[in-house]
């Protein structure tokens, strides 16, 4: 679909805040001792966990499992000047509810590589027997950021991921079914904000942005199979944002 400009421009001052909280997450360094000018003086290492900090890390486990569930919303282009139900059709295909799982192993006390799951589902359906059934999934792997209040209480965390989206929409139009299905690959970043109850359990409340396109799409019908190549301009766009809440346990 062609897009409005105001819906474009606001998407991507949304994916450009994910991206900001991302890297200033990452580029936070420790605080260094005061430099004397004595040629035998090592200089301190800028990565090295301080005093106060191994307080707030001692009580963490480098193992973490995690779900979560919430509002997703796709951020492909619409057409100019539809109508009123029209409009609603699209918003209904672009919000859907949005819901996966995490595994991470932190090998370094801020840093660690994990395992990630979404899935992104939606529907719509108007007045002149057309629907459309969506479902984008998304397997792969992160590299996740920790910074850890002193208490141990509060962890900021944020992630950069890569992976493979495999999509699927299934098509009616009156009594005729296509079911259209693809694979490609996508990057994403999330930030989040957590909360631990115990050293077992905690709350997390997290943004994430995943970006992807179709190129290659399989159209199915009861009669014949056939592959689309698309366009630049015709391509499918999986890109969405979703805000969620999940658990962690450690």
């Amino acid at each position: 679909m062609k897009p409005t400009r105001r819906i474009d421009v606001k998407m991507n001052r949304i994916f450009s805040v994910f991206l900001l909280i991302f890297l200033l997450n990452c580029m936070q360094l420790s605080a260094q001792d005061p430099v004397i000018s004595t040629e035998w003086r090592k200089e301190p290492d800028s990565t090295a966990v301080q005093p106060e900090e191994e307080t707030a890390f001692a009580d963490l486990s480098r193992i973490r499992f995690g779900v979560n569930g919430g509002y997703g919303y796709r951020l492909f282009r619409s057409v100019i000047g539809l109508n009123v139900a029209d409009q609603k059709y699209v918003k209904d295909l672009k919000s859907g509810i949005a819901f996966g799982g995490e595994l991470t192993y932190f090998f370094w006390k801020k840093f660690g590589i994990g395992l990630n799951y979404d899935r992104y589902l939606s529907k719509a359906e108007n007045e002149n027997d057309l629907g459309e059934d969506v479902m984008i999934q998304f397997f792969g792997g992160s590299v996740t950021h920790r910074s850890v209040s002193e208490n141990g209480r509060n962890i900021i965390l944020s992630s950069l991921l890569v992976g493979y989206q495999p999509y699927r929409n299934y098509t009616f139009v009156g009594n005729e079914n296509v079911n259209f299905t693809a694979n490609t690959m996508g990057w994403g970043i999330s930030a989040g904000v957590e909360h631990r109850f115990s050293r077992k359990f905690a709350m997390n409340l997290t943004g994430t942005a995943i970006m992807g396109a179709v190129y290659r799409l399989k159209r199915a019908t009861s009669i014949n199979t056939e592959t689309l190549h698309l366009s630049k301009d015709d391509s499918v766009d999986l890109s969405r944002v979703s805000i969620s809440l999940g658990f962690k346990l450690f």
